[in-house]
Order: C-alpha cells, then structure tokens, then sequence
C-alpha cells in the first residue's frame, strides 16, 4: 500500500485537486480546449459513432465526457432489471447476515458503512449487490435501471480515490470513504433498489436529472454532516433506461436490490460477472 502513488495519493488534497481539474476540462480557451478535446478522445479511442453529435461538436473535454448517444443507440432490455451504465460488472454477491459486500479478493465493506444509515440497510437484508466500474472510454451518463418512483436521495461527502482496480485492491473500504450520491426507486409492487454513485479522483463530480441541488463537488451540498437527506417535493418518476444522471469523469455505480426482488431473481448480476455491460442490457 506504501508505493510512492499512494502515498502521493494519500498527501493529495484529492478533493480541491478535482475540483480544480474539473475547471480545467470545462474552459473554453480558443484552440487549446480543442486540441485537449482531441488528445482525452484520441487516446481514450472513444467511439464517437454513437456519441449524439461529432467530435468536433464538443467544445472541451468536460462537454465530451458527458456527451449523449444517438436515440436508439442502447436498446432497453424486456426484463425488469437493465445495467444503468456502460462498464464491466466487477463484483456480485447476495449479502450475508453481517451484511457484508465485496470490494476485491480479501477485502469487504458492510452496507451499512455504504449507506451510513443502519434503518436503511436492515430495508436491504436478503438483498444482493452488483459493482459497475466505468472507464474513462465509457459512456457516462446514468439511466434508471427500472420503471419506478424516486422515494428519496442521500449525499455522502468523502473524499476521492481512485476507483481503478489498482486502488479497490489496496485502499480499504474505498466505497466507504469515497463521496457518493445514492438514489432510491420504488417499483410498482413496493420493492426498492439503490442505485449508488461513487465520485472519484479528477472532477468527482456527479449530477442527477431530478435535481440541480444535489451537483456533488460542487460546493452545493453540506460536507459537515455524515450523510445530507433529500426528498423530491412533487412526484418522479422514471421508466426502465429513461436517464437519471451522470458522472463527470469516471467512477463506479453499485446497484442494490431488496429481499423481494432477489428472491423473484436469484440468478440477478451472477451470469455478467466479469462482463462489460451496456445501458439497457439485461443484468
């Protein structure tokens, strides 16, 4: 764990750090945003034929990052559970009676510590869980996983690690200590899932669709509490792939479905694992 990377990591004032990159990719400096612009998308290889508008469209590498696609391009799976994001699903499991999650071979974290509400991870006992790593090639706009009703959302303040395998391997609890913003759904017959937006170094900040308040690391929300509450004043709702949110630069989504939903689904997340997943597939 004592590598030099780490250890500068760890010295780095990762959020001020962020914050100041993510001005950096969102300057509009005539040629020089530009040529960024082409370097991030060059050496990332970005599929940019799927991307809403041309390359050249985007006027820095913040627009870029945060681009749509072309209607159509991630066809909504006929099943009740679809990834939310592009990525590989990383790690799956069905919680034990401690409640306990894998982060990497050897090393766990609890729900309780994720949520830092115990009411609400007892709401999640008998659930499973689903970890989705995105890259920085990745699409990273955030999509419903269900047809459902938004109950209510929860900021995390934290910090900002990495989120890369490198660092889910040594940093103990990273989810835990991470800023995060979780939103919850309600479907029809009364089960809930969480979806769990975990920020992460350069920009860290994650923005939802049903609210301009909640913008995490933007200076908007409280960071002198241990989890800030929020719940909508008029009803949202969401269809199944219909968009929710996203990440400014690349991070993780945990999803987490309740007792009901895994007992109608036992085999949820177990047959992706290690896969790479697209918004709308079947999970």
């Amino acid at each position: 764990m004592n590598t030099p990377f780490y250890v500068f990591m760890k010295l780095l004032p990762k959020n001020a750090a962020s914050r100041a990159f993510g001005i950096v990719t969102r300057l509009r400096i005539p040629f020089v945003s530009k040529a960024l612009r082409n370097v991030f998308a060059n050496y990332y290889k970005l599929d940019m034929s799927e991307a809403e508008y041309p390359l050249s469209h985007y006027r820095n590498i913040g627009e870029l990052f945060i681009r749509r696609l072309k209607p159509g391009a991630r066809p909504i799976a006929d099943s009740e559970i679809v990834s939310p994001v592009d990525g590989v699903l990383s790690q799956t499991g069905v919680f034990d009676e401690n409640q306990k999650l894998i982060q990497a071979k050897g090393k766990y974290y609890t729900l309780k510590d994720l949520l830092r509400n115990d009411e609400m991870a007892k709401r999640f006992e008998g659930g499973a869980f689903a970890t989705i790593y995105l890259a920085p090639f990745n699409y990273h706009r955030i999509h419903s996983p269900v047809k459902g009703e938004l109950v209510d959302a929860a900021y995390c303040p934290g910090t900002l690690w990495p989120v890369n395998v490198g660092s889910v391997e040594r940093v103990e609890g990273l989810f835990c200590i991470n800023e995060r913003l979780t939103s919850r759904i309600r479907l029809e017959d009364g089960s809930e899932i969480l979806v769990v937006k975990v920020g992460a170094t350069n920009v860290g900040r994650i923005g939802v669709v049903y609210s301009d308040e909640l913008l995490v690391n933007a200076g908007r929300l409280p960071r002198d509490c241990k989890r800030f509450d929020w719940v909508p004043s008029t009803k949202v709702t969401f269809e199944k792939g219909g968009e929710l949110g996203r990440f400014e630069m690349g991070s993780t989504v945990i999803l987490v479905v309740d007792k009901k939903i895994h007992e109608r689904h036992p085999e949820l997340f177990t047959s992706r694992l290690g896969q790479a997943v697209k918004v709308g597939e079947s999970l």
